[in-house]
């Protein structure tokens, strides 16, 4: 018993956290966005997600005193064209990018329309352009597009199949103090009583991309409000965070 704890203190000191760039959605999540493993943000449209996403993309390039890494970051676009011009928005209106001078040149982005494009970009083109420059953070966005669009011929085998192939090399690409982020979407919940709560969604993919995930935060909205919950996390409890989206982006409220 003395020997699991003294490996869960060795892990927690070598767990990095990367800034959200709001230090009341940081304090909240007790440091950030974990380098530890794959962290889920789910939830509908118009939520959030991508801003966030976005909103890391910035803060990855800070200096380490601020919460940063020093480093690019690396945007895989699955659904849409990225959206640079929000992009560019946050670079002018977040004071801390101002500060530090933080751009967009250090943003990698790649769009991939199907899951063999998906795999090699992962297994192949990342590791390259990581051997090249100093990446500290991946984003997929969204995780579950290209397996909505396939057409499989052995659906539950095939998929199984490439969620593993895709869960593990990010696992193997995250150990080297890297943040991943998959963004995903939502599907109705007929039955919740399974998941012991009271979400009336869940996210896509089913269990064999669950038990690839360390973190899982859904985004959602009542009304004109936004909330952020952890719904599955090895060191915080069922934290529930509201905020809002300014020009600055996201901001936690108190």
């Amino acid at each position: 018993m003395e020997n699991y704890f003294v490996n869960a203190k060795i892990i927690k000191e070598c767990e990095k956290f990367l800034t959200t760039g709001c230090s009341k959605f940081d304090k909240l999540l007790q440091g950030g966005i974990t380098t530890r493993g794959i962290t889920q943000i789910y939830g509908a449209a118009s939520t959030g997600k991508t801003q966030l996403a976005l909103q890391l993309c910035l803060t990855v390039q800070l200096p380490m005193k601020e919460g940063g890494f020093a480093a690019g970051a690396i945007y895989i676009c699955t659904e849409s064209v990225f959206p640079s011009r929000r992009l560019q928005e946050l670079i002018q209106k977040l004071e801390i990018t101002k500060k530090y001078g933080i751009n967009g040149d250090s943003v990698f982005v790649e769009h991939i329309s199907t899951i063999e494009k998906l795999e090699i970009c992962l297994l192949h083109r990342i590791p390259i352009l990581m051997s090249a420059k100093k990446i500290g953070l991946i984003i997929i966005d969204s995780i579950a597009a290209p397996y909505r669009v396939e057409d499989w011929n052995d659906e539950s085998n095939n998929r199984a199949k490439s969620l593993r192939t895709i869960g593990q090399q990010l696992h193997k690409l995250c150990r080297n103090n890297i943040c991943v982020v998959c963004i995903n979407q939502v599907a109705a919940v007929i039955h919740s009583s399974i998941l012991n709560d009271n979400s009336t969604v869940r996210p896509t993919l089913g269990a064999t991309w669950l038990s690839m995930i360390t973190s899982s935060i859904e985004f959602y909205r009542i009304d004109s409000m936004r909330y952020a919950c952890v719904r599955l996390s090895s060191n915080l409890p069922e934290i529930t965070i509201p905020f809002k989206i300014q020009g600055c982006g996201v901001q936690a409220i108190s």
